[in-house]
């Protein structure tokens, strides 16, 4: 018997030997490494084994991990950093305005006519022909959709111009849409279809006006345009280092639909997400928010909607944990609430989403542990996001919930973001002088304001506030993704895009370089409630890392966004190599993601008209 039982055993042992994957291990050495974690900042080598983190150390004690089966990666003169985090990027579907055919470069309307029509005569299969790039000055004038017919006649096309504000449909989308004289204008005179001296639309809608003809039409193709949209920005984030990402509510045309569209469209996205995190195609640990944006949605409902999400989502690759709000307009146009009027005016804008709804919902979401996150750009914003968050805080006092943004803070409130220790998420390109903000800022809020209230996360984060900062892409160009780049904006106070630029607000002190780096990595990796899983590089830790050609510590700020990325690690696989075929980047056109960018801020922010976007005549 006893035998018998040996054999058994024996078989059982090698069914069990069989089965069992050998570990992987990789040793990081020769470098210098730095950890974000405060018991030990500085080490020489990391070794992964599997996914996660088995070693941080000298080089010498690394080798005793080393065997004929161990992967040893020379990392002399680099520097291994923990892999980034960011917490405000939409990096899944936010490029979905800029597929198809690229006719920026067409020297005239039968040019551009001759691109669309050889793209559209390569693709047979698509529905719908879509582009982007025109403007008046190419074009002669505004299109007609007969124009479009002639080199697409049977099936819908919409080409966007290159602002993404104004679109040329053909005869098909228009029927398609049921686009005809009865169709109302959103806006007379602003957001409209372009008409004949009879009312019939011509072809051209103007301001967004073609929005919902897009999604009519059967342009909008979720899992199609998601998946080509995430494939392209996180390859790209990838790239720069970044391994985990929060997208703060997913682009798509029906954003605003709080209890529609917006919700068939976030399952379509995270059911694709969790899908390439199955399959090993996910390059980023993926956080995602459904967002309230509107004057009607029903909080509880809408607080229903995230704890399903939370249930459906709720690994450390793909996670739902939290909500976002949008509840205002943006400085720039005029339109977020401030406490005192606009310089020289008694406007002081307002909200879409009321201070009252804004507490219903991050109360009753700490009811069910989800944090909220609130977009804040004006400073009255910024105090009715505080008072819900203090009151969220009553009910369970570890919520996290958070600031994002806050562009502008009353001076009362810096001190109760302070004393209370509320998190709070910026983007530096957002109030220093990117996109002429420091002249706008200056003249419709005045220089007073500007040096107490705009712009203060680097005072923050002196005062021991968990401060998180990123490009919140599209809303910036998604070439400035970078996490170093970012780094590079909160240090110096600049944008560093211009040559020209000087630091803004100008009696502000920037934030340290580690200050930066921890707003990249375990601060942000607080603010998602993942600090004891990423965010620093220590044993246990999943093994996220990025190799860097330089040390952010031994440069001059201004220089820390030219640090090259040389390798991406994110749960134990290389998601980027430079120089590797199987993980380069091609960045879209860059016109295309500029224009991306100020679309993205139109739709977020603008209650009003696009700023810089001229109406007169239609020209870009």
């Amino acid at each position: 018997m006893k035998k018998i039982w040996g054999i058994l055993f024996l078989l059982l042992a090698l069914v069990c030997a069989t089965g069992a994957q050998a570990s992987q291990t990789t040793v990081f050495t020769g470098g210098t490494v730095y950890t974000v974690d405060q018991k030990q900042p500085w080490a020489e080598a990391v070794v992964v084994t599997d996914n996660k983190i088995a070693f941080v150390g000298s080089a010498h004690d690394a080798k005793q991990y080393i065997n004929e089966d161990t992967t040893v990666i020379d990392v002399s003169g680099k520097t291994i950093f923990p892999g980034f985090v960011s917490t405000h990027d939409h990096l899944i579907a936010s490029g979905w305005t800029t597929l198809g055919v690229q006719i920026y470069d067409a020297k005239d309307r039968a040019d551009a006519l001759a691109k669309i029509k050889s793209y559209a005569d390569a693709n047979p299969d698509k529905k719908v022909i879509q582009g982007i790039g025109w403007d008046q000055s190419m074009l002669g004038g505004l299109p007609t959709a007969r124009d479009l017919d002639a080199v697409v006649p049977n099936r819908p096309a919409i080409i966007l111009d290159n602002t993404i504000h104004d679109a040329w449909l053909n005869t098909a989308a228009l029927k398609a849409a049921n686009i005809s004289k009865d169709s109302k204008d959103t806006v007379p005179g602003v957001t409209y279809w372009v008409r004949d001296d009879a009312g019939n639309p011509t072809g051209v809608a103007i301001e967004i006006q073609w929005f919902q003809a897009y999604i009519d039409m059967g342009a909008w193709d979720p899992e199609t345009m998601i998946a080509e949209s995430a494939q392209m920005l996180q390859a790209i984030a990838a790239s720069n280092g970044t391994t985990t990402f929060l997208a703060p509510g997913i682009v798509t045309p029906n954003i605003k639909d709080v209890h529609g569209g917006m919700e068939t469209d976030f399952v379509v996205a995270m059911d694709m997400m969790q899908d390439w995190a199955d399959t090993g195609k996910l390059k980023m640990r993926t956080l995602a928010q459904p967002m309230f944006k509107s004057t009607t949605g029903d909080p509880q409902r809408f607080v229903d909607f995230g704890i399903k999400m939370q249930k459906r989502y709720n690994s450390d690759m793909v996670k739902v944990s939290s909500l976002k709000i949008h509840p205002e307009g943006n400085t720039i146009a005029g339109t977020a609430p401030f406490i005192e009027p606009y310089k020289d005016s008694e406007n002081r804008g307002s909200f879409n989403v009321e201070p009252e709804v804004t507490k219903a919902i991050v109360t009753k979401a700490a009811k069910v542990d989800l944090d909220v996150f609130i977009h804040t750009d004006g400073d009255r914003s910024s105090r009715a996001a505080v008072d819900a968050i203090l009151a969220a805080r009553k009910i369970n006092s570890d919520n996290r919930s958070a600031l994002h943004h806050a562009i502008w803070v009353h001076p009362d409130d810096q001190k109760r973001i302070i004393d209370n220790k509320i998190p709070v998420n910026s983007t530096p390109n957002f109030t220093n002088t990117f996109g002429g903000g420091a002249t706008a800022n200056m003249q419709l809020i005045g220089e007073e304001r500007v040096n107490s209230s705009l712009g203060r996360y680097p005072h923050f984060a002196r005062h021991g506030v968990k401060v998180s900062i990123s490009a919140d892409v599209p809303s910036t160009p998604p070439s400035m993704q970078a996490p170093l780049y970012v780094v590079t904006g909160a240090t110096t106070l600049l944008d560093i895009s211009d040559p020209k630029s000087t630091p803004f607000p100008p009696n502000r002190t920037p934030m340290t370089v580690e200050q930066a780096i921890r707003a990249i990595t375990i601060d942000a990796a607080w603010q998602l409630r993942m600090e004891d899983m990423i965010g620093s590089l220590e044993v246990g830790k999943y093994a996220d890392l990025v190799v860097l050609d330089g040390n952010p510590f031994e440069v001059e700020p201004i220089k820390i966004a030219e640090i090259d990325v040389l390798m991406t690690m994110m749960n134990g696989t290389f998601t980027y190599k430079k120089g590797d075929e199987t993980t380069s980047v091609t960045l879209p056109d860059a016109r295309a993601m500029t224009a991306m960018a100020e679309f993205a801020h139109m739709v977020f922010c603008g209650n009003g008209l696009p700023v810089g976007h001229d109406h007169s005549n239609h020209t870009h």
